[in-house]
């Protein structure tokens, strides 16, 4: 199955542990040895593969035992800054807005050649 837009979040987390169990399954390790390696308890990769509610920080646990951790990168990859906001900044780093703290307002524009 893809995981789609429309999937529910039930039916994503089914499908990762499926995904998960086969990565486990095509390298031979029991659900007890994961665990082990991961640091987790062997209740937990069970909730994961079943596809139940589980803490990200025991997925990432797995996959870094799995040696798949990179796979997440792909999840939200970075995004590029957009060339236009580059120009903008000419190379200042980027400000964040602060809550309840106003930016002091732009001068106005001219064409250049009023005075």
């Amino acid at each position: 199955m893809n995981i789609t837009h429309l999937s529910t979040d039930q039916a994503v987390l089914l499908e990762l542990g499926q995904r998960l169990a086969t990565l486990r399954l095509s390298r031979g390790i029991t659900q007890e040895q994961l665990a082990h390696a991961a640091g987790v308890s062997k209740r937990t990769v069970q909730r994961l593969e079943d596809g139940s509610p589980a803490q990200l920080t025991n997925l990432i646990r797995c996959l870094r035992a799995l040696d798949q951790l990179e796979a997440l990168d792909m999840l939200l990859p970075k995004q590029a800054d957009n060339p236009l906001d580059l120009l903008q900044r000419r190379g200042q780093p980027r400000r964040r807005a602060r809550p309840g703290v106003a930016e002091p307002p732009a001068p106005a524009w001219v064409w250049g050649d009023e005075k």
